[in-house]
């Protein structure tokens, strides 16, 4: 049986890497078969690098497969759980009232948001997202009903086009939601964390609004980009987070379907709807 050489974090060369993954994977084809859905992408990488990618306290939240797909029925319509928009507006005075807990998504405009809740309610039929036909021209902040379990809410695209009315909304909003259990600050996996994602973690820090991380679109990342990338958006967590940011980042590819069922298990559990296996 062939073995990989792991490389030392401070010696990587990324062509190494990549011809590394490869043999790895021809040598293990069993590794291809396990459903994309299911992998939690971030600790896949861990056999490529020599010291640990996460420390024991990084690592939070574990589900098991069965956990996940208990965590999908939630995403999915039935009789008495229908999934729907209940409002679509740019007003904090006009922000919808009730006490499910809530969920947001908030990212750089173009970073994948609106494929990533496509596959997140994949299985709703008829489900149209709400979004504007002009890039960085998103205005409203769309909530997102789930049954009556939780609600989850669509951030307008942020960037250099954003309209004036963005902060007024995103900012009203992160200060006046007491139902708000996290929001998901997202990145881009291919280009990585860019200085207008550094201004909306300024934002979640100054507010003081717990926050996770979600690198998107890994699919059009080879795997040293997936590999860098995450390692840069760790030392952006150690300089510049509190106790705010949850330590364990997610990624995910609408395309694969990687890591959607880990980030649908670790949204149910967050809003009191998944009592992990082992748990008491």
């Amino acid at each position: 049986m062939s073995h990989l050489k792991l490389i030392p974090v401070g010696m990587y060369n990324f062509r190494t890497f990549n011809i590394a993954l490869k043999r790895f994977l021809s040598t293990y084809p069993s590794a291809k078969k396990i459903d994309p859905r299911f992998k939690n992408p971030c600790t896949e990488l861990q056999q490529f690098i020599e010291v640990p990618l996460f420390k024991d306290d990084e690592i939070l939240f574990n589900p098991t497969i069965q956990d996940m797909k208990v965590a999908q029925k939630l995403f999915m319509p039935e009789n008495e759980h229908e999934i729907k928009y209940i409002a679509s507006v740019s007003e904090i005075a006009t922000f919808p009232h009730h006490n499910l807990p809530e969920v947001t998504f908030i990212g750089r405009s173009n970073v994948g948001k609106s494929f990533l809740l496509r596959a997140l309610f994949i299985r709703v039929p008829g489900l149209v997202l709400r979004t504007s036909k002009k890039l960085g021209q998103e205005q409203t902040v769309n909530f997102l009903q789930v049954g009556k379990s939780l609600c989850l809410v669509d951030m307008p695209g942020y960037g250099f086009r954003q309209p004036e009315s963005f902060l007024k909304a995103v900012e009203g909003y992160l200060k006046t939601r007491k139902n708000l259990k996290i929001t998901f600050l997202l990145v881009d996996g291919k280009v990585g964390f860019q200085k207008w994602d550094e201004v909306a973690l300024d934002m979640l820090e100054e507010f003081n609004i717990p926050y996770g991380l979600v690198m998107t679109k890994i699919d059009k990342a080879i795997p040293s980009q997936r590999l860098r990338n995450m390692l840069y958006l760790q030392q952006i967590r150690n300089k510049y987070t509190s106790v705010s940011c949850f330590p364990q980042p997610f990624m995910v590819s609408s395309i694969t379907g990687e890591g959607i069922a880990y980030l649908q298990a670790y949204i149910a559990h967050i809003t009191g709807n998944l009592l992990l296996e082992g748990s008491t």
